[in-house]
């Protein structure tokens, strides 16, 4: 069988999502094609050596906002991101889909792996090829509503809808519109890497749990650590907001002398610490998944490796930058698992933006304080207090369950009949 697969590739876990597919699919026999970005097609070249690779850029060149997005929306559906970043204009999402659709028709896969890269569905339907999605709960309309879990400071006011580009996109090829900009994220079949107790998610007949898509943890027989290990690692790139946790984080480590700490991070962490192949620093991103195993702690934004922590029994501190981060902080924390950042649990600010649109606001956290003080309150709390460890090996324990009720492989091949 042939398989192409592509990814969303602001962030590390959607792309070893990939990866970890591809190595099973060829463990298999079946040949695959990833499309990428010129920027990590040397990361597919770590993490699967054998992959043939297209690549597809999905963004123009230096093209940015003129203002700040705000940390922390309700309000950001994934165009109007794609415009308040500066490239959500109809005739690059038309040429770009043109792109992707030139690969499929030149490989001819029998399916198609879809990882959030936004025009990878309209280029598949097109080419008449069934399409698999991988999508954490707020990437499908069975998902959580924008600003679930704060709703009553919505008050009722509508929030900004941006479908006009990759409509015309569809029009070019004669598909029908899409009416709600999460369709851009479905497939046939919807394999949802969580369990339900952990995900926001309201299930529907296409859609699977099926626990993590990525390399099983470790066995739990962990060696004795003489200091708990916290390890960090926050989403930047993709024009995220400047933050001050950066320089919070590293006056934690030196504040802190009993723990450990292990960040995961690029250019904005580099003035504070030193890089390196020890957990005092910057650690590279291949270790990703060995630091998971031996953590005590995560810090993260609330995405994949939320979950990853969690399948882990390592509870996690969530300092999300989108409100669909902050719905997964909140049903970790709803379970005793991890912590919402406190300062996230202040009143939504609204604001206009030109980037986005002229007159309808936007909430959210325009910029928040995080400090060392708070985040060492935040830390010490997890881990001084087993119930947070207790609560997050309650979900290893279903994640794992979910994990084990399918072959991946046998599930994705049910697509294509």
């Amino acid at each position: 069988m042939r398989v192409v697969l592509s990814f969303w590739d602001g962030g590390e876990g959607h792309l070893a999502r990939v990866a970890h597919l591809a190595t099973l699919l060829r463990q298999r026999g079946d040949r695959y094609l990833i499309i990428s970005s010129r920027a990590k097609v040397a990361r597919i070249r770590a993490l699967a050596p054998e992959a043939d690779i297209a690549e597809v850029n999905n963004r123009p060149e230096g093209r940015w906002p003129s203002k700040p997005l705000p940390v922390y929306s309700h309000a950001f559906r994934h165009a109007q991101r794609r415009l308040a970043l500066g490239f959500g204009d109809q005739d690059f999402v038309t040429a770009n889909t043109g792109r992707v659709l030139k690969v499929l028709r030149a490989f001819q896969p029998h399916l198609v792996i879809n990882d959030y890269h936004d025009t990878l569905q309209t280029a598949a339907e097109s080419a008449g090829v069934p399409v698999v999605s991988l999508a954490m709960a707020h990437g499908l309309r069975s998902g959580p509503s924008l600003g679930a879990w704060k709703l009553h400071e919505l008050n009722g006011r509508p929030l900004p809808g941006c479908l006009r580009s990759f409509n015309h996109s569809r029009a070019q090829w004669g598909l029908a519109p899409y009416e709600d900009e999460r369709e851009i994220f479905e497939g046939d079949l919807n394999l949802i890497p969580s369990c339900p107790v952990l995900d926001p998610v309201q299930q529907r007949t296409n859609d699977v749990y099926v626990g993590p898509i990525m390399t099983p943890p470790a066995p739990l027989d962990r060696r004795p650590r003489r200091r708990p290990l916290v390890v960090s690692y926050l989403a930047e790139g993709n024009n995220r907001p400047e933050s001050t946790y950066p320089q919070a984080l590293a006056a934690v480590v030196r504040a802190e002398r009993n723990v450990e700490f292990a960040v995961l991070g690029g250019a904005r962490y580099s003035p504070y610490f030193r890089t390196g192949d020890t957990f005092l620093g910057m650690v590279p991103v291949h270790r990703y998944l060995a630091l998971l195993d031996e953590a005590d702690l995560v810090i993260t934004h609330g995405g994949t490796t939320l979950v990853h922590a969690l399948e882990r029994s390592v509870p996690v501190l969530c300092l999300p930058w989108t409100s669909s981060e902050a719905a997964w902080a909140v049903r970790a924390e709803q379970h005793g698992a991890g912590m919402l950042y406190p300062a996230y649990r202040r009143p939504l600010e609204w604001r206009v933006d030109d980037a986005v649109h002229p007159s309808i606001p936007l909430a959210g956290h325009w910029s928040l304080p995080i400090t060392a003080r708070g985040l060492l309150n935040s830390v010490r709390q997890i881990l001084e207090e087993p119930s947070y460890r207790s609560a997050a090996a309650g979900l290893r324990e279903r994640l794992s369950a979910a994990r084990s009720r399918f072959d991946l492989v046998d599930l994705v091949r049910s697509a294509s009949r």
